[in-house]
C-alpha cells in the first residue's frame, strides 16, 4: 500500500514515493535532501498557517503576529476582517 497524501487545497495527489522518484531524477539531488527540504517547506507552511488563524481568531497579538508573519500578511489580513465585517453589515442592514 502507497502512501498518498492530499494537497493543502484538498486535492488527491500522487503517491509519495513517485513524487520522491521523480525529484531525485530530475533534481539530482538525494532522497535525505529532499525529504529534509520538503519538511522544511511543510513546516514552515504549518506555522504561517497556524500563525494566521490564531491572530484571526484573537489569541496572537498584532506584535506577535507581525513578528511570524511580518507586517504586510498583517495588514492583508486586518484588511480582508474589515471587509468582511463591512459585508456582513450591509447584508443584515445595520
Amino acid at each position: 500500500m502507497e502512501a498518498v497524501v492530499n494537497d493543502p487545497a484538498g486535492e488527491a495527489q500522487r503517491p509519495i514515493a513517485q513524487e520522491l522518484a521523480f525529484l531525485i531524477q530530475r533534481t539530482g539531488q538525494d532522497e535525505l535532501t529532499l525529504l529534509s527540504q520538503a519538511m522544511r517547506l511543510g513546516l514552515g507552511f504549518l506555522y504561517r498557517q497556524t500563525a494566521e488563524q490564531a491572530f484571526i481568531d484573537e489569541v496572537m497579538t498584532r506584535a506577535e503576529a507581525v513578528a511570524a508573519l511580518g507586517p504586510q500578511r498583517v495588514a492583508e489580513i486586518e484588511y480582508a476582517k474589515q471587509a468582511l465585517a463591512q459585508d456582513v453589515r450591509r447584508g443584515l442592514g445595520l
